[in-house]
């Protein structure tokens, strides 16, 4: 009898999970279970009981349990396939103000909307200055949004550039706290003569951070992670002009590069359906 009830216990939870019984918290936005006493008395049964509920979803990845703060449900949300590779410079992730993304996501029938940037000038660091090939303590310009698909945070992305290219050389839309219609690319080669020649990316995993917590409604398990890809962009000169540092939750993007000439049908279906294991 005892064997059953945990699983009775389980399957319900399961049941109510799948309904949205457990509301999101007011921090972090999470979805998180009630405490084992409370579980305990909703379904009249023993806390040992409840504990094998528990682990018997954990193993399955339904929830995760964190020391000192509760079980949280798991999202599991469709994986969205974004293209990092561009079939025209100045259309990736920086370069186009939105069409990068715009593009992926219509292909997947989903519906992409950002924030209005947020524009900082601000003193470079040092790993920033290595980028842009600038000195030390020179001041730049910050362009940060924050990036959803269906209504859904999907990934936080900030754009720097010289400070001189806005003030000393004509370049004033980059302090302006709106898109720039044209791109950031096509408007610095319009108003500078910076063509976007090239760009070099670096990948990382990491824990996120407080504030990726937060917006990505992200725990501290193991699959609680982030990407975060590093573009810089190069003129015809060579010269560093443009460094996007775009952060995305890994369990909701897959990040995709096509070299070469890649049949565009082919391009197209990577984004319709996710990939099949390999067969055996």
């Amino acid at each position: 009898m005892a064997a059953r009830r945990w699983r009775e216990v389980a399957n319900d939870l399961l049941r109510r999970i799948g309904e949205g019984d457990f509301p999101r918290e007011r921090e972090g936005g999470r979805r998180k279970l009630p405490p084992e006493s409370e579980l305990q008395s909703h379904y009249e049964t023993s806390r040992n009981t409840i504990r094998e509920a528990l682990d018997f979803l954990a193993t399955r990845g339904h929830v995760v349990s964190e020391q000192g703060k509760g079980t949280f449900i798991v999202f599991r949300p469709e994986p969205v396939h974004v293209t990092l590779s561009a079939t025209e410079l100045g259309v990736g992730p920086g370069g186009g103000e939105g069409e990068w993304y715009k593009r992926d996501a219509a292909l997947q029938n989903r519906t992409p909307t950002s924030s209005a940037p947020r524009v900082q000038i601000q003193v470079v660091t040092s790993q920033i200055a290595w980028y842009l090939q600038i000195e030390p303590n020179t001041q730049i310009v910050s362009r940060h949004q924050e990036i959803y698909l269906d209504g859904d945070p999907w990934s936080l992305q900030t754009s720097y550039y010289p400070l001189d290219f806005a003030l000393k050389r004509g370049a004033s839309k980059l302090l302006q706290a709106q898109d720039i219609p044209e791109g950031a690319v096509k408007y610095l080669g319009d108003t500078l003569g910076y063509r976007e020649e090239g760009y070099h990316d670096e990948i990382k995993a990491r824990a996120p951070d407080d504030n990726e917590k937060r917006f990505f409604a992200l725990g501290d398990s193991t699959q609680d992670v982030v990407f975060e890809t590093i573009r810089t962009a190069y003129s015809t000169e060579g010269r560093a002009f443009r460094l996007t540092v775009t952060v995305w939750p890994a369990d909701r993007n897959l990040l995709h590069y096509n070299i070469g000439n890649v049949p565009e049908p082919i391009v197209e279906e990577q984004h319709r359906y996710p990939p099949s294991p390999p067969s055996e």
